[in-house]
């Protein structure tokens, strides 16, 4: 059969949303290429999506309906029709109703797909059903949190400003795994004289971009951020013109500055005065600086406060209003459309419980009045949600009537009920709104369906369907419910050319307009440096310690360059390139505790005993410890991940996940 090329964008939880290139017959991809012409990405791709073509045609996909026969857990199952899936399903939920309320059925769902209607079309169907609401809060709900108590909903940079920048300040984020084409524009901005400074846990692969590397104490990036403000203030660092045109509060907020001294900061973040002293000059002397947050650095207990200080400290600079400079790693291009005609508030009728995607075990075991069904999609909770111990304890229950929507068999989809067979983004249309640059761009379908796979939306209708549910909303197709999201975006009718929305409706990757830098979207159109919505101790940004624990080290986790949480993990040839689950100990730690590089050590807390192989490295910083990556069950050594020992603990604001906010002790194997 002759092949040709189809455009699609990749749907996956990345900032970049990256243009793809498919190569195709029509009914199978051959390859995958980054789409040159995408005004962002410019036919680049990393290195999971470069043979996408391999998680699509895996052999281990799931292409029909199961029905479990063995054990929770055991991964025993029958193939079933969709017929008896759907009626089974809506059964089950009919009598769980009638006997518990709608309430005692949970949706359970993230990112998994990133594209707009497969990934909100579930919300509106358990909307419409009245189940309990899941607050989606795992990944950077306290970053936006913070961010827009001082910036309400301001958009931060488009990363094509970090080109021009004279000082890049990367915070917290692993741009070598997850923003790689901010690495790009980074590395260019390099080309032209840029100083870049990474600021973080431990040395990231991003390392290899700075000039100069600050490893702080977990948790403490706060204090480090008003430490350097409190040294531009004593050297006369601030654009105090700035201040008085474009902020409110600022006069308040520099008085606060004089308890964060250098020595102080230094004490607290567990580095050099001299370190404190040269990171407030490099900024407070930059002409057009700009700061990359990541998330990781808001999944502690003071995490909200965290980005909070950090965006007042760039306030200082005046960088707020530069086009050259700013802040970066807030932005929505998907708030151009209206998502409510996805997810249908107006389905929800009278109030329901919400629970905590982070506190799922505790949902699972220990809620009452109980969790009786859970529908799980776009998710691997298994693996990815805290405190992993509990949550298996709570998908093991034999009374709690699990359905996954899966195209593999995850560790989470071998304690299903029923497991639902999904599609991938090639087999059906959708539109493509990342959250690391101001691009959006329309999918189509590229291959039918493999097998019975279905899409979330298609799923969603026959349930629908199976529930009796009456509302037109759930007759019509994908297609059109795509259609509608698109006419009914106003401004994209009202600011692009006719060109550029024919572009967007013929699959290409398309440019969102630029905001002015001085358009704050604050209650008082300025950068609001006092808060006065949130309780008192809280009005102006100030350091707060973490939750910490009562173990030595530090735990964070962090990203793996080879897969992206526990997507991928069906990847041979990625899964092998990672390697063993492994922890980073810093040699002086390894020494107190006689274990030497290689050796299996148990890792452990109050939660739970994982065990790792030692990998001791100088990267990390002494008292803290690094894992990287998240593994399947049957990838780790005691049937146990990283997960396992992170707390349901949640953040100051935000009600996200601390993952980077918990302690553990080390020691050799026996």
């Amino acid at each position: 059969m002759n092949t040709y090329w189809k455009r699609s964008a990749c749907p996956y939880d990345c900032p970049d949303g990256c243009g793809l290139l498919l190569e195709t017959d029509g009914v199978s991809i051959k390859r995958v290429k980054g789409d040159p012409e995408h005004p962002v990405t410019k036919g680049f791709l990393c290195r999971k999506m470069n043979h996408y073509e391999r998680t699509i045609h895996h052999k281990d996909r799931i292409l029909t309906p199961l029905k479990r026969t063995g054990s929770k857990g055991s991964g025993l199952f029958t193939p079933i029709s969709w017929e008896e899936a759907i009626r089974e399903i809506t059964d089950t939920w009919k009598s769980i109703i009638i006997k518990d309320g709608a309430q005692a059925i949970l949706p359970y769902s993230y990112a998994g797909t990133e594209h707009t209607v497969q990934n909100k079309c579930g919300e509106a169907f358990f909307h419409y059903m009245g189940a309990s609401v899941l607050e989606r809060t795992i990944c950077s709900k306290a970053k936006e949190a913070g961010y827009s108590q001082i910036l309400g909903s301001t958009q931060t940079r488009d990363p094509a400003i970090l080109e021009e920048s004279d000082l890049i300040i990367i915070w917290g984020s692993n741009v070598a795994a997850t923003f790689i084409h901010a690495y790009e524009r980074i590395q260019k901005a390099k080309q032209n004289g840029a100083k870049v400074i990474l600021i973080e846990t431990y040395e990231t692969p991003a390392a290899s971009l700075a000039d100069e590397i600050i490893l702080v104490r977990p948790g403490t990036d706060g204090a480090l951020a008003l430490g350097t403000a409190h040294i531009m203030k004593e050297r006369s660092l601030i654009d105090y013109t700035f201040l008085e045109k474009y902020t409110e509060g600022w006069q308040e907020f520099i008085d606060s500055l004089h308890q964060y001294t250098p020595e102080k900061t230094a004490q607290i973040c567990k580095i050099s005065i001299k370190e404190v002293e040269q990171l407030a000059l490099l900024l407070g002397n930059a002409k057009h600086p700009s700061i990359l947050i990541g998330s990781g650095i808001s999944r502690h207990g003071n995490g909200a406060m965290t980005v909070r200080s950090i965006a007042a400290l760039q306030a200082l600079t005046g960088a707020l209003g530069d086009p050259k400079g700013g802040l970066l790693g807030v932005m929505s291009s998907g708030r151009f459309f209206n998502r409510e005609l996805v997810t249908r508030p107006d389905f929800l009728t009278e109030p329901v419980r919400s629970i905590n995607m982070n506190q799922l075990g505790d949902a699972l075991c220990d809620l009452t009045p109980p969790v009786k069904s859970i529908y799980i999609y776009n998710v691997n909770p298994a693996n990815v949600a805290p405190d992993q111990k509990k949550v298996l304890q709570g998908l093991m229950r034999e009374d709690l009537f699990t359905v996954v929507h899966e195209r593999f068999m995850t560790d989470t989809a071998q304690y299903a009920d029923i497991v639902l067979p999904a599609d991938t983004s090639v087999e059906h249309g959708d539109i493509s709104t990342p959250y690391g640059h101001p691009c959006v761009q329309r999918t189509y379908p590229v291959i039918p369906p493999l097998g019975q796979s279905k899409s979330n939306w298609d799923t969603f209708c026959l349930l629908a369907k199976g529930m009796g549910f009456q509302d037109p909303f759930w007759q019509m197709s994908n297609d059109e419910i795509v259609e509608k999201i698109i006419g009914e975006s106003s401004i994209l009718h009202s600011k692009w050319t006719e060109n550029e929305m024919e572009r967007f409706q013929s699959g290409f990757g398309v440019l969102l307009p630029t905001p002015d830098p001085h358009d704050y979207e604050t209650p008082c159109k300025k950068v609001q440096f006092i808060n006065k919505s949130l309780p008192e101790e809280d009005w102006l940004p100030h350091y707060k310690e973490n939750h910490g624990g009562n173990y030595p080290l530090r735990l964070v986790t962090a990203p793996h360059v080879q897969t992206l949480n526990s997507t991928f993990n069906e990847r041979e040839d990625l899964v092998e390139k990672r390697g063993e689950m492994l922890l980073l100990i810093h040699p002086e730690d390894a020494g107190e505790r006689e274990i030497i590089n290689g050796d299996m050590i148990d890792v452990f807390n109050d939660l739970a005993t994982v065990v790792f192989r030692a990998h001791i490295t100088d990267r990390v910083k002494k008292e803290t410890v690094v894992a990287e990556g998240i593994y399947r069950k049957e990838q780790s050594f005691n049937q146990l991940t990283v997960n396992a020992l992170l707390s349901q603990r949640l953040t100051d604001y935000g009600k996200a996940s601390s993952l980077n906010d918990n302690t553990v002790d080390i020691r050799k194997r026996n």
